[in-house]
């Protein structure tokens, strides 16, 4: 292991790897995908009033799906790995997002219709209790995977931290990584688990929850920056 600097992540991924590039092009089509399912071009002034209140389901699902891309481009950056076992996580990470685009604009107009009051309109109507518990169900899931999916390739990157040549601080940043995504991890199970037990009035809540990541994250950050601060001052 490299001695510690006090300098930022030294990125391994100067230049775009063709895994890299294959991902951004996925997500670019993933947009695309968000925004030809829209519907047709209005034909009325109704029509466009109704469209424009789909704009923000359609950003937010976009501000996601921007994340999860950009975090998995600062991943790349960081280790330049292009082995076998990152392909297979990549690919999953594509997979996951792709069969996540539909469902994932659904739960963003679910959300903007309950905190709106039904202003924001949702296009599919759901009838039954076991259809919202499917619903929040596998949007549970898709998160969980993919916080599974990040945890596993910041493990990889650790484990291959000598072949990097990782120092003090990086490994420390990457573990940081790791914690991070294990408490997605820990929510997206909370999320299922939620979806699943709760009463048919309290189901909703097994989507708010995903908001704790907030303050847990916050917490973390602030904890880890500290004890990351007391190695930097070693070296300086």
């Amino acid at each position: 292991m490299n001695k510690p600097t006090a300098s930022p992540f030294k990125m391994r991924g100067d230049n775009m790897t063709r895994i890299e590039t294959f991902v951004a092009a996925a997500f670019a089509f993933a947009v695309t995908m968000l925004v030809i399912s829209v519907g047709s071009v209005p034909e009325t002034m109704q029509d466009f009033v109704d469209a424009t209140k789909q704009i923000p389901a359609f950003t937010a699902s976009c501000a996601l799906i921007m994340w999860i891309w950009h975090s998995h481009a600062v991943w790349c950056r960081r280790y330049g790995l292009e082995d076998g076992m990152t392909i297979f996580l990549s690919s999953g990470l594509i997979i996951l997002v792709l069969t996540y685009i539909y469902p994932l604009r659904l739960m963003m107009q679910a959300l903007f219709s309950s905190v709106s009051n039904g202003y924001f309109p949702m296009e599919m109507t759901i009838n039954f209790v076991w259809e919202l518990r499917f619903m929040f169900a596998f949007y549970a899931i898709g998160f969980l995977l993919l916080s599974i999916n990040f945890v596993a390739l910041y493990l990889y990157a650790h484990r291959k931290r000598n072949d990097l040549g990782l120092d003090e601080v990086e490994c420390f940043d990457t573990q940081t990584e790791i914690y991070i995504w294990s408490i997605g991890t820990g929510i997206g199970a909370i999320s299922l688990l939620f979806s699943l037990i709760l009463p048919a009035d309290f189901i909703g809540f097994s989507g708010y929850v995903l908001f704790a990541l907030f303050p847990f994250l916050y917490g973390l950050g602030f904890y880890r920056t500290t004890k990351r601060a007391s190695i930097v001052a070693k070296v300086v």
